[in-house]
């Protein structure tokens, strides 16, 4: 009962006061540094760099700090725990459904308190709904993931919130909502998808070219939207688009281009975390750099180290309450 009386007092000092943490340039740099490198699942080398900002009271900073811990433990330890509650204290949504989550191993390692637990997804649905009332999508998003119902999803969709859009789109994919009329189902998907897309969310940018490539659309829409998504920065369709515009081999009209090629690849064999990035532009590296001169070897490096200046840094996109 005192823990729900505390959180309760702070949630309304933060929702009255508004409250955001000033960070310094240095404060700042460390949080973009670390958020870089938990978008690249690099979750350890992220943490020191997150927790500079979170000690500063950061709310973002704070529960991405929980997020890489609970990813590179696999569970939420009790020091996950610890910024989770920091971040939800300072009313984020997303910290208090980690907190209620009840698919966590942290039920058997004994980190959790169930009580608590239900305390704070009590204090999520009701904030949520209340933000969602006055058209908050994240908030009708987070409504949805709390089991509030798939309706909520589809107002966040038809609000236009590009995540929502390619979520609504892949539960859709999943089987999950009620289509009558026969193709119904893949029109839906196709629609919700494209409609991210066009959004400009790498994401779902990078599925919808799947759908088309998998449902007959045309090779130049395939490689358009290919195209788009690895220039957004998505480290698995640029995997993909360099290979194709170095022709190993070509699919879907791309002209040749060994020197973006080259530095695309070049980019993703410097990556440092994990996924798919890091080991296939080693291992493609080598393939590309076999048609090339080593003047245009060079100019793919240089290509490459202009593109990190003038381009947000390459990410994985993975959704705020992912895995």
């Amino acid at each position: 009962m005192i823990k729900q009386i505390i959180i309760s007092i702070v949630l309304n000092i933060f929702f009255s006061c508004s409250a955001v943490a000033q960070l310094t340039h240095e404060q700042q740099a460390a949080k973009d540094k670390g958020l870089t490198l938990y978008n690249q699942s690099d979750w350890y080398d992220s943490q020191p760099l997150l927790q500079i900002a979170a000690e500063a009271g950061d709310r973002m900073a704070q529960y991405y700090l929980g997020e890489a811990i609970r990813l590179s433990k696999r569970y939420t330890t009790a020091e996950a725990k610890r910024w989770y509650e920091a971040a939800a204290e300072q009313g984020d949504l997303y910290a208090m459904l980690r907190l209620s989550s009840k698919d966590d191993l942290c039920r058997y390692m004994g980190t959790c308190n169930g009580t608590i637990g239900e305390q704070w997804r009590k204090q999520a649905i009701k904030i949520a709904r209340e933000r969602a009332g006055r058209g908050d999508t994240e908030a009708m998003i987070v409504l949805y993931l709390a089991n509030q119902g798939l309706a909520w999803l589809e107002k966040a969709a038809e609000a236009g919130d590009g995540f929502g859009q390619y979520l609504l789109a892949s539960v859709y994919e999943s089987g999950k909502g009620w289509f009558l009329i026969p193709g119904s189902r893949e029109k839906a998907i196709g629609k919700w998808f494209k409609a991210s897309a066009e959004n400009g969310f790498p994401p779902g940018m990078y599925l919808y070219t799947n759908f088309l490539y998998e449902h007959g659309g045309s090779e130049t829409d395939v490689g358009y939207w290919l195209k788009k998504t690895a220039e957004a920065g998505h480290i698995e369709a640029m995997v993909s688009y360099a290979l194709n515009i170095a022709h190993l081999p070509e699919r879907y009209g791309l002209p040749l281009d060994l020197v973006k090629a080259y530095g695309f690849t070049y980019m993703l064999s410097k990556l440092e975390g994990g996924g798919v990035g890091p080991e296939d532009g080693k291992r493609n590296l080598p393939r590309v750099a076999e048609k090339m001169n080593e003047q245009e070897i060079q100019e793919g490096i240089a290509f490459a180290k202009e593109w990190e200046k003038t381009h947000p840094p390459l990410s994985y996109f993975d959704p705020v309450y992912g895995y």
